[in-house]
């Protein structure tokens, strides 16, 4: 009677030592993500251009703005295009490196895993500027190599039909060695007798990968997927800033970007406040969209 008169008092102060364990947490997440995004939302109904000591209250004028500017409808695409190329370098090809490097023995996989995770412990700057260097269409080691075989080195940067994935080859080089890594580490983590009984069941090559491999990593490859599309814009926002300041033409920008652009070049603070709550809304549903898949259909077991 007494241990069960008890247990129900320690139940409280089980509650107050977790809540002190969780508050430091909570409060920067008050302090610096939930706040911040409220003003933001509060900044996207007002016009202000970052100077003047009062804001006008305008409503959705702003969002107004956005919809009816083709500009920001081809921002919106060229948004699109580079999660899709981050969902090709960032995704596919890391996990198509991790495979690979699962077929060579001795010591080469160490050395492999070390040239490809060096970008990314290089400033995303300086990376920028490197790869600057090498689309030079006078001087630069990539026109060299082009001449020296016959071919006219193409502007890479200046041409509005290469230079957005001339920028995304540069965010996905920076990044991939740590999806790569990741990807590895989840097939050395499968168990080896599933792989021994599913060969002994005749499965190799593709019916292996489809049936077997892929199921496995199930939640491994949506956090790899997640990672590649919610970072994506993120990960392109200093190549563009280094290399091209959105140009030629608008045609390198991205809502990131744009938002960056909006506020701190064009001094309408209420336009870009627009863009970054549209910019969170389409990653929160990306992001839900994700969990639902999680939770519905991948294999936890």
């Amino acid at each position: 009677m007494t241990g069960q008169a008890l247990a129900p008092a320690s139940r409280p102060k089980e509650g107050w030592e977790a809540f002190l364990f969780l508050a430091p947490g909570l409060f920067f997440l008050l302090v610096f993500v939930y706040l911040p995004l409220l003003a933001n939302l509060a900044l996207s109904f007002m016009d202000w251009n970052l100077i003047r000591s009062e804001a006008r209250f305008v409503g959705l004028e702003n969002y107004r703005i956005l919809f009816q500017d083709p500009a920001f409808v081809q921002t919106v695409r060229q948004s699109l295009a580079y999660m899709g190329l981050a969902l090709v370098g960032n995704f596919l090809f890391p996990l198509g490196l991790a495979l690979l490097t699962l077929q060579v023995k001795g010591r080469w996989p160490e050395m492999y895993q070390s040239l490809l995770f060096a970008p990314t412990v290089a400033a995303v700057s300086v990376a920028s500027l490197v790869w600057l260097y090498l689309y030079l269409p006078a001087a630069g080691p990539l026109a060299q190599v082009l001449r020296a075989v016959g071919l006219e080195a193409p502007p890479l940067l200046a041409d509005p039909q290469t230079a957005l994935p001339a920028v995304a080859l540069v965010a996905n080089w920076k990044f991939l060695g740590f999806h790569y890594l990741i990807a590895l580490a989840g097939l050395k983590a499968i168990p080896r007798e599933v792989m021994e009984a599913a060969r002994v069941d005749g499965a190799e090559g593709l019916p292996l990968l489809r049936r077997v491999l892929l199921p496995l990593l199930g939640p491994l490859l949506l956090f790899l997927l997640l990672s590649a599309l919610a970072s994506s814009l993120e990960y392109a926002f200093v190549p563009v800033e280094v290399m091209t300041q959105g140009g030629p033409f608008g045609h390198t920008s991205h809502l990131m970007y744009a938002v960056y652009q909006e506020a701190f070049r064009f001094f309408r603070a209420g336009v870009a406040a627009a863009e970054a709550v549209l910019l969170t809304l389409g990653l929160g549903v990306l992001i839900l969209g994700q969990l639902w898949l999680l939770e519905k259909r991948v294999p936890h077991g």
